[in-house]
């Protein structure tokens, strides 16, 4: 169902708001008419940010079904569905991820949607960088990384992302993990490492329970 929310009605908005801008970019004898063309594709935007959360929520069913590597799969390529080639996700992935705890897969799912959505909408990227890695540290440990050359201002972040940035260090503090936001070579990198020692434990503890 989310695949043919987002085919069908993705690719409707990203074309509505596309005609809007030429619209508007043509009517500059008639501002009345540009006016029109700016509002449909606010509203248009509107929709695109509505469609992504209702996605949200049902790609974390997703996630039980098809796994976190499948599923980062889908998020980068719907993102690239709607902003390429203005500005391309890059999704690299090493390690097992497949055995990693359901609840850590949800957390690293909604920090990387969080960090990609404010990387299109606090900077102008031409390329994003998602990197999702499990180390063989200790008991392990799941490492992500977004990088972008959008230009932002990492200072300006916790200000600009609101509660979404809150959200992303109480997910990564739960696990007793680490979130670091500093600048890129040519914008904002995000980076959160989450151990799986205290996910491992709480599993045992409600097996045992």
């Amino acid at each position: 169902m989310a695949r043919d929310l987002h085919d069908e009605f993705g690719q409707c908005l990203t074309a509505t708001t596309a005609f809007a801008a030429a619209i508007e970019a043509g009517a500059q004898d008639r501002p009345d008419l540009a006016a029109d063309a700016r509002s449909i594709g606010k509203a248009a935007r509107r929709m695109t940010a509505t469609l992504r959360e209702a996605l949200a929520r049902l790609r974390s069913q997703d996630l039980e079904e098809l796994g976190l590597e499948a599923c980062l799969v889908q998020l980068v390529a719907g993102w690239n569905a709607q902003t390429a080639p203005r500005a391309v996700v890059h999704l690299d992935l090493m390690g097992d991820l497949a055995a990693v705890p359901s609840s850590v897969s949800t957390s690293v799912f909604r920090i990387a949607q969080e960090c990609l959505t404010n990387a299109m909408r606090h900077g102008r990227p031409h390329d994003v960088y998602l990197r999702v890695e499990r180390l063989a540290s200790n008991d392990g440990v799941v490492a992500l990384t977004v990088e972008d050359d959008g230009g932002g201002d990492p200072t300006r972040i916790d200000v600009s992302a609101g509660h979404g940035l809150l959200g992303m260090r109480e997910r990564v503090s739960a696990f007793g993990g680490s979130l670091e936001i500093g600048r890129a070579a040519r914008g904002v990198c995000v980076a959160a490492r989450i151990p799986l020692v205290s996910a491992n434990a709480g599993a045992l503890e409600r097996k045992a329970a």
